[in-house]
């Protein structure tokens, strides 16, 4: 096995399933948002948890803060907790609860003295109570905390702020959350699994159109090149479907057209090709002379060239009508129509006839005289023309036949045009369009043809992006001729 070969087998890309991908892009977002939503659900069960616990904290820190009072002196502060209240105030059977009381120069005035004092320096205004996180003997507990500010009634002055503590472990706050959190997430255990075969089965419903679909493709028959019903599936299929039903027209017409090619090009290959049967059972005869033998040969000989004539125009509008791009390269208009001009002088000069060029200045404006196509094709086209005219064209001593092969350059667009022009006898306007259908020939002509060059022409023109039209070449005179102009676009 060659590199290439090795690597392209290596490195080739799995097909794609379009359910396993619909069903990835739906999964994978509820699968990411899945923990986003434990994480908040955590963090909202910690809100919760939080907030009845922290009020009861608050009622104590304010209950404790109606304790402080001055003595009777107005000069100290007091601080007297009845023995039933610190019991009430301690007695919980989950956590641990501390409190502390300190006075405006910092002594303890009851509760704990280990309980950590908050950073803040600002003293807000009495019973404005504030919640914080803290640490108390290496646990975690949450801390309600207020200043109380007393002033003497004797000399209206501020004795300090007093600094009310309460504090409690977070156990009954910790177990609550996990019950919340519990209640939250054990459903969504059960919920995400029937979300997910939800969603299978909806997308098995989904694409189920698209299986019908292809099993009506799969009982057609193989001439069966009927339109697809579009009403029947679903919008988002509607436009593929209209594209299949786009390429089956398509297919249809060239089909059709290749059956008629077909039986056209069999009736005019049986008139050549019976025509040397007989001659040969003529030549075969016994009592056939020197002189009918000789006849019967040059009749075989006739026939066999018209034969061949036909098979070859057929091979070349096969060629022009060919599937699938064109090798395009630079190409020299003048050159090819020089090329053409000296394959068909001996044949015009045959039958009498004037064949001439008359093209632009090729020594100042040869660049603008190529474009991109094909040279083998380009050639054919512009022979065919050629052909066509000599075919057509009578000469007699008395008038004598001319063609000219034009090469045009528009000076604005620098667009190319090639004409073919002779005096011949010319062809109507009913039947202009005509003449470019396979094996049909103008009425009132006693020239034997294929009829074919001109839908080469056509062909090759349509392959090269030009159009081909034919009109009168004199009008106004008897006769008038025929005057064909093929036009080239730069956009090749």
């Amino acid at each position: 096995m060659s590199r290439k070969n090795w690597q392209g087998t290596l490195f080739r890309r799995e097909q794609r399933s379009l359910f396993g991908e619909i069903l990835d892009w739906m999964l994978t977002p509820l699968l990411l948002l899945w923990p986003v939503s434990l994480a908040l659900t955590w963090l909202v069960a910690q809100g919760l948890a939080n907030k009845p616990f922290d009020r009861a904290l608050v009622y104590n820190v304010q209950a404790l803060a109606q304790l402080v009072k001055l003595s009777p002196d107005q000069q100290r502060i007091q601080f007297n907790l009845p023995q039933p209240a610190s019991e009430l105030l301690r007695a919980d059977d989950a956590d641990l609860v501390y409190y502390q009381v300190i006075g405006p120069k910092g002594e303890l005035l009851g509760g704990d003295r280990d309980l950590p004092q908050p950073q803040e320096e600002k003293k807000v205004g009495s019973y404005d109570v504030k919640i914080r996180d803290d640490e108390m003997r290496s646990l975690e507990v949450r801390v309600a905390y207020t200043w109380v500010q007393l002033t003497s009634e004797k000399s209206t002055s501020e004795l300090g702020s007093v600094l009310v503590q309460v504090a409690e472990t977070r156990e009954k706050r910790s177990v609550l959350a996990t019950e919340i959190i519990k209640g939250v997430m054990l459903p969504q255990f059960a919920i995400l699994p029937l979300a997910v075969l939800l969603v299978w089965l909806a997308l098995v419903r989904g694409i189920k159109p698209l299986s019908e679909l292809e099993e009506r493709i799969r009982a057609r028959k193989s001439d069966d090149l009927s339109p697809l019903d579009e009403k029947t599936v679903p919008l988002e299929v509607a436009p593929l479907v209209s594209s299949v039903n786009d390429l089956l027209r398509r297919l249809k017409e060239s089909i059709s057209t290749q059956k008629r090619f077909l039986a056209d090009a069999a009736h005019q290959l049986k008139t050549p090709l019976a025509g040397l049967r007989m001659q040969a059972d003529l030549a075969q005869r016994k009592e056939a002379g020197e002189e009918e033998l000789k006849q019967s040969l040059q009749q075989i000989g006739r026939a066999s060239v018209q034969a061949t004539h036909t098979v070859n125009q057929l091979l070349s509008l096969a060629r022009a009508e060919g599937a699938g791009s064109i090798d395009l390269q630079s190409c020299d208009m003048a050159a090819l129509i020089s090329e053409v001009l000296n394959d068909s002088l001996p044949h015009a000069m045959e039958k009498g006839l004037d064949l001439g060029y008359d093209g632009v200045d090729t020594a100042k404006k040869r660049r603008f005289l190529t474009l991109q196509g094909n040279p083998t094709l380009l050639k054919e086209m512009i022979r065919n023309l050629v052909d066509n005219a000599i075919h057509y064209t009578p000469s007699t001593p008395e008038r004598i036949g001319v063609i000219t092969v034009r090469l045009l350059l528009d000076p604005y667009s620098q667009a190319l045009a090639v004409q073919v022009e002779d005096n011949g006898p010319g062809i109507s306007a009913a039947e202009r369009e005509r003449v470019f259908e396979p094996f049909y020939r103008a009425l009132g002509t006693n020239v034997d043809g294929s009829g074919l060059g001109l839908p080469i022409v056509r062909e090759i023109a349509k392959r090269h992006g030009a159009t081909v039209t034919v009109e009168m070449a004199h009008p106004g005179q008897t006769p008038p001729g025929a005057c064909f102009t093929i036009r080239f676009s730069r956009k090749l």
